[in-house]
């Protein structure tokens, strides 16, 4: 390896790394907002005392722990089938957004 080619690779890796740097607060601004649907969806569910017609008592829980871990499509979609299911109300994405606020 020459010099010059080291320094083309340390360069490249460099610009890699300062992308990589530069798109992360706007994933994290998209994660914490799913996270707080995610929250936001349970708290609807959890006010009406999580009374269901269907199911496991635990699912609602576990739908929550799936979105703590970032499986935020499958722990939103449970809870939004859970609430259209038993006529609750489910808060607005802005809302859910907001935190509630």
């Amino acid at each position: 390896m020459t010099i010059r080619s080291i320094s083309l690779k340390a360069a490249a890796l460099a610009g890699f790394a300062i992308a990589l740097g530069a798109t992360a607060p706007a994933f994290a601004q998209s994660t914490n907002e799913k996270m707080a649907e995610c929250q936001q969806l349970y708290d609807a569910w959890a006010k009406y005392n999580g009374s269901s017609k269907y199911g496991n008592p635990a699912a609602p829980e576990v739908a929550l722990q799936d979105c703590r871990k970032g499986n935020y499509a499958e722990g939103i979609a449970y809870f939004k089938d859970a609430l259209q299911r038993n006529s609750i109300p489910a808060p607005t994405s802005e809302t859910a957004r907001a935190g509630g606020k």
